[in-house]
């Protein structure tokens, strides 16, 4: 795509997301910010991002009520042809200064029910893939508490499926403790893996990855 095409392609979203929203009860106007900006006003204002390879993004004012931040983000999904029927569970890591993070954010039947994040000391030497693994076992022990039994796990590291199913063997401690403890989930929950797109704009996996560096950021 040249500029002028992901341009074009970003204003005509901008239009049809403003028209979406309308319909909803939300009317907007709509402005050109940049070549890689547009903007939606209102009562608040929101903006889409798109990058050179026409990925776009929603970035919400950081000031704006949970509640409203909250049905502005499923609107988007839904905009984009994005249902979360279900247990959904978006996992991410982070590592900074020698303390990992993991983030979880739990989704079901379209409404965010949890965010669960924390800061760990040890198996440093895997990086934001220990906080990963972390956030996997997190989220499944708060399914097992509420008593789900299926679940569709979001990732970006391909080593939290791939050691799950056998696909790859577990070389270590903490990998092989999570296998272990996998199957043992495996037994109750009906697990189903979504790859992520890291880093282009999906939304919930963001918040995830969000929730994993105020971890480490926080981590005393």
């Amino acid at each position: 795509m040249t500029l002028n095409d992901w341009t074009l392609a970003l204003k005509e979203t901008g239009y049809e997301f403003a028209r979406f929203l309308k319909k909803r009860g939300l009317c907007c106007s709509v402005t050109v910010i940049s070549e890689y900006c547009v903007e939606l006003s209102n009562s608040v204002v929101l903006r889409l991002y798109t990058n050179r390879k026409g990925n776009k993004r929603m970035v919400l004012p950081s000031f704006l009520s949970e509640e409203k931040s909250e049905w502005l983000l499923f609107r988007w999904e839904e905009f984009n042809g994005r249902n979360y029927d279900g247990v959904h569970l978006f996992v991410d890591g982070s590592f900074m200064d020698n303390k990992v993070g993991y983030g979880v954010l739990v989704i079901t039947e379209n409404q965010i029910e949890k965010r669960i994040n924390g800061c760990l000391r040890e198996n440093l030497e895997m990086k934001n893939v220990t906080g990963e693994i972390e956030g996997v076992i997190r989220a499944l022990e708060y399914c097992m508490r509420k008593g789900y039994r299926k679940a569709t796990i979001h990732y970006d590291y391909m080593g939290l499926r791939s050691w799950a199913e056998g696909e790859w063997k577990a070389k270590n401690k903490l990998t092989r403790k999570y296998v272990e403890r996998l199957k043992q989930f495996s037994s109750q929950i009906d697990i189903e893996w979504v790859k992520a797109r890291s880093h282009i704009g999906e939304t919930f996996n963001e918040i995830a990855d969000k929730l994993a560096k105020k971890a480490v950021e926080d981590c005393g």
